[in-house]
């Protein structure tokens, strides 16, 4: 076992003034990585990894999920970044150069109102990614890193 450190470091100059912080969080108890770099083609959908009860190809067991990172390294192309459940589909857009992190397999879309309001989270099941236009039949480049217990 590891332990895997994030680092977040938000530096500005605003009128003279420096402002910033800085966020290190250390994940304990990792056995597994996973990172990559792949390309993902203009008008298709790429499945990044999937959570589910047992490990496979491209495949972690959803309870074991501490951390993930996607990042958009394409320098022009925007990715549409789904998260599904069994139930639901969160869709966030990630520009060129940005990041979008995970903490846990916990997901929902949706809250019942009136009396019968209801919060619960479900397991994300896939995280996957597909090329935003314009520009027009572009691809997009990603990374990702996934540490898992």
């Amino acid at each position: 076992m590891a332990d895997f450190t994030v680092q977040i470091i938000e530096n500005i100059k605003l009128n003279g003034v420096e402002r910033g912080s800085q966020v290190n969080k250390i994940i304990s108890g990792i056995n597994y990585t996973d990172n990559r770099i792949l390309n993902t083609i203009s008008g298709s959908e790429t499945t990044i990894f999937e959570l589910s009860d047992a490990n496979g190809a491209g495949t972690f067991v959803t309870s074991s999920l501490k951390y993930a990172r996607i990042t958009n390294i394409d320098t022009t192309s925007s990715i549409n970044l789904k998260v599904s459940s069994s139930t639901e589909q969160l869709n966030f857009k990630v520009t060129a150069g940005d990041s979008f992190m995970l903490s846990t397999s916990n997901i929902t879309g949706s809250i019942l109102s009136g009396s019968d309001a209801v919060f619960s989270y479900g397991d994300i099941s896939s995280i996957k990614v597909e090329p935003v236009s314009p520009p027009t039949g572009s691809s997009a480049a990603i990374e990702y890193i996934i540490a898992t217990t």
